[in-house]
């Protein structure tokens, strides 16, 4: 099974992993791991969060922003590691994807989250009513 980290600016990561267990309950291996301020603390947390989520199947690092602190020391650690990948801009679509889908192999993983968070982003639209009919007859 595919492990996840879980990382991002403050309360972020501890936020999405609340919001996503109301709808699947308790998650399996993963870790979350918060960015307050030191880049050095945060690259050793993140570091033995990815080996601890490690089973064999690769472990994908989902941060809140692409090109953040999170993301930029996760994309560092995955440069070194061949079964590490890392995916910003993390929403709650994708992550929730991601839970059902971590038997795939890890390039079909990350192909499904990113088609699937992508896919969910929408904007509301009132939709114009069909040309009512007048109905007293006139």
């Amino acid at each position: 099974m595919i492990g996840i980290v879980l990382s991002g600016h403050g309360s972020f990561p501890f936020g999405m992993l609340e919001s996503v267990q109301l709808i699947v309950g308790k998650v399996e291996q993963i870790e979350v791991i918060p960015f307050e301020e030191d880049a050095d603390k945060l690259e050793q947390l993140l570091t033995k969060a990815i080996e601890k989520v490690d089973t064999g199947s690769g472990v994908v690092c989902f941060t809140d922003l692409a090109g953040g602190t999170p993301f930029n020391v996760s994309s560092r650690i995955a440069a070194s590691k061949e079964n590490v990948r890392v995916v910003g801009g993390t929403n709650s679509p994708m992550l929730l994807s991601g839970l059902f889908q971590r038997e795939l192999l890890l390039e079909d993983f990350v192909d499904k989250v990113l088609t699937d968070g992508k896919e969910n982003i929408k904007q509301f639209e009132v939709k114009a009513k069909a040309a009512q009919k007048d109905t007293d007859g006139i």
